[in-house]
């Protein structure tokens, strides 16, 4: 059987779960993370579906359901999400097919910087517990814990430390601790807020929000902003006039916010690089140098941090 009578099968089973055959499949533009197909249905209007890249990757699309649906309840547009589950051992999601507008959005990190701080306001009572981290769903204490994991793993003995991850566990520890005193209000993170996630509905309506599979809780609307922080000043793929359009309307642009999401995105290296180590060792090299020049590029930023010893 060819590759593409087997995938015709698999894309008609996916659609038994919202209706309607396979008429035509057409491939759209699909990120580092999601293949993504329109499929045009007989008698039905077309869908998107969306199944992983990686086959290791975890099944996000619970999560992206639900913070789909929840997110239409405070007003943010997204396509309807349909269905998701596994066929054949692969995760996939159905969701409404939204046909772009090709007129640009207009000043769209300013759109993004808004719907953060709307992000932030989603009521978390019915989350499915995939959406919380190891630490628990108390989120406040889920962050102590988790920056108390990473400040305690600092130092001679860390295995980061010894493969270079960072050159100096007191410094480290220096910009990380400042988080321990900040004041953080804590919520929902989309964590892909970028251009390529809107889709126009021309220059009268606000564009569709897509893509909820990386959503997460955290300090918000500081994690989605980390992510922006981190594409200016570390992979420069966003321009600065851009990220102040973003920091502008999300309410974050004040220096102490500048210096708290240096710390962030700090920490954030560090952490995915161990759970890389720990769960990815394919990916390890790779996230070992990004948290090593990440690290250098933010003291670059905002000045070394001071030093810090670990308390006896």
């Amino acid at each position: 059987m060819s590759d593409e009578v087997v995938e015709q099968e698999w894309f008609r089973a996916v659609l038994r779960s919202v209706g309607g055959s396979v008429d035509r499949i057409e491939r759209l533009h699909g990120g580092a993370v999601n293949h993504a197909y329109r499929v045009d249905r007989a008698g039905a209007a077309p869908v998107v579906v969306r199944f992983p890249v990686d086959p290791l990757r975890q099944d996000e699309y619970p999560v992206e359901s639900w913070a789909a649906r929840s997110a239409s309840r405070v007003g943010i547009p997204v396509p309807e999400p349909l269905a998701h589950g596994s066929e054949g051992g692969v995760p996939f999601s159905v969701s409404e097919y939204v046909a772009p507008d090709p007129r640009p959005i207009d000043r769209p990190w300013r759109w993004l910087g808004s719907a953060a701080q709307a992000v932030a306001t989603i009521p978390l009572v019915d989350a499915p517990r995939s959406l919380f981290s190891r630490f628990g769903g108390d989120l406040r204490l889920a962050w102590t814990a988790h920056l108390d994991y990473n400040l305690d793993a600092l130092g001679d003995d860390d295995p980061l430390f010894r493969d270079g991850a960072y050159g100096s566990p007191d410094r480290v520890r220096g910009r990380l601790a400042p988080l321990s005193e900040a004041q953080f209000e804590f919520g929902l993170a989309h964590s892909d807020l970028a251009p390529r996630n809107l889709v126009s509905r021309g220059p009268d309506r606000s564009p569709v929000l897509i893509d909820w599979g990386a959503a997460e809780t955290g300090p918000a609307p500081l994690t989605d902003a980390r992510r922006v922080f981190a594409w200016t000043f570390i992979d420069e793929s966003v321009t600065r006039a851009d990220h102040d359009d973003f920091m502008t309307a999300a309410g974050l642009a004040s220096d102490d916010d500048h210096r708290r999401l240096a710390s962030m995105t700090a920490l954030h290296l560090l952490d995915v690089t161990r759970w890389a180590r720990d769960r990815r060792p394919d990916l390890y090299d790779e996230y070992l140098g990004r948290c090593c020049s990440g690290l250098e590029r933010i003291e670059e930023i905002v000045g070394p941090a001071q030093p810090m010893r670990r308390a006896p």
